[in-house]
């Protein structure tokens, strides 16, 4: 339910029914609960715990808030007790629409025992995400917004206060390229000696330049740690599409050839990079060539392969199968067979 009593044209009591009502259906698996500033007597949150109480096979809960709202002095009706006593879910979305930070320590609470939060930050000052990030345990966090949060989550990471397995950071204001890159190259200090993350998706709608490929290379050939990084132009939600706004930067040959180094040490890694753009020079086109083949051999785990002088026989033939499936199945990034055979060479 995305709509404000005020959409639906209903008083704040029927609001609160009508909220009460939806999670008490059986079988409710989503419930997403939106309100803006009413009166004084008005507090939904405390109508979200108790429809949270009544959900018995929820998984995802969304709450939508755009202004203050009082706590609960007695706690009982509060969203953290339910949530903590509710086993069944697994996802939380804050959608952060605030005027003020005085609702997020109630908010902090009721996503502590969550393991995935997706947080749409439209006006967190720096100490709201830095809060949030140092009250949240979590496996998985989503954070869409400017560069600012990127530069407070990386400043969490660097220092060890926040330690996520995946991070997905998306940029969706209004940025100038070279506060992304700063921003961007901050991120990348973080990342350079952390231990515990494993997945990073980094989107951004002003590309991604030579520099930093560059140094995102330098960043990866010393943290084996990383083993999925994603760096894209667009973000999908299941409610909008985040667009390039402006001329996109895009990897050139040296970008590509600091990561066909990295790739031959850190052979575990996988990547998923923009695309190459249709004007790109033939000197780039080559070193995107070699890197795809060194990424190739990543997809067959030839790390794996080479970590031991015990690798049997067995093991490379399997490899050089995966290999294969992988150059079949993926036809678009192999291309021709000239591009298989090299893959098949660097293996052996």
């Amino acid at each position: 339910m995305r709509f404000y009593h005020v959409a639906l044209t209903i008083t704040e009591s029927a609001w609160f029914r009508l909220v009460r009502a939806l999670g008490s259906i059986r079988g409710l698996k989503g419930l997403a609960v939106a309100w803006r500033n009413g009166s004084p007597d008005f507090h939904p949150l405390q109508v979200v715990a108790r429809a949270v109480d009544s959900a018995n096979s929820l998984h995802n809960l969304i709450i939508s808030a755009s202004d203050s709202e009082q706590s609960d002095p007695a706690g009982e009706l509060s969203p953290a007790r339910s949530l903590r006593q509710h086993g069944n879910l697994k996802d939380f979305c804050l959608y952060a629409h605030m005027q003020t930070t005085t609702r997020s320590p109630q908010l902090i609470p009721a996503a502590a025992c969550l393991r995935q939060v997706r947080i749409v930050e439209h006006s967190l000052t720096r100490d709201d995400v830095r809060c949030l990030s140092r009250s949240l345990s979590l496996y998985k966090l989503i954070l869409e917004g400017g560069v600012d949060s990127w530069l407070v989550i990386a400043d969490e990471i660097r220092n060890g206060f926040f330690r996520p397995e995946t991070l997905v950071l998306v940029r969706t204001t209004a940025c100038s390229a070279l506060e992304t890159a700063e921003a961007f190259q901050v991120m990348i200090g973080a990342i350079q000696f952390n231990g515990s993350l494993r997945k990073l998706n980094l989107y951004s709608t002003t590309g991604f330049s030579d520099e930093m490929g560059v140094a995102l290379a330098k960043a990866l050939t010393v943290n084996t740690t990383l083993v999925q990084l994603d760096l894209q132009n667009t973000f999908t939600t299941s409610n909008s599409t985040y667009h390039p706004s402006q001329p996109l930067k895009a990897f050139g040959a040296e970008a590509y050839t600091a990561f066909i180094a990295m790739l031959k040490i850190n052979m575990n890694i996988r990547l998923e990079l923009p695309d190459l753009k249709s004007d790109a020079d033939s000197e780039t086109r080559v070193q995107q060539s070699l890197m795809r083949i060194e990424l190739q051999l990543n997809y067959a785990d030839r790390g794996s392969l080479v970590a031991s002088n015990q690798t049997t026989r067995e093991e490379w033939v399997n490899a050089l199968q995966r290999l294969n499936d992988s150059c079949e199945k993926n036809e678009i990034n192999c291309g021709t067979g000239s591009f298989h055979l090299s893959c098949v060479y660097s293996m052996l």
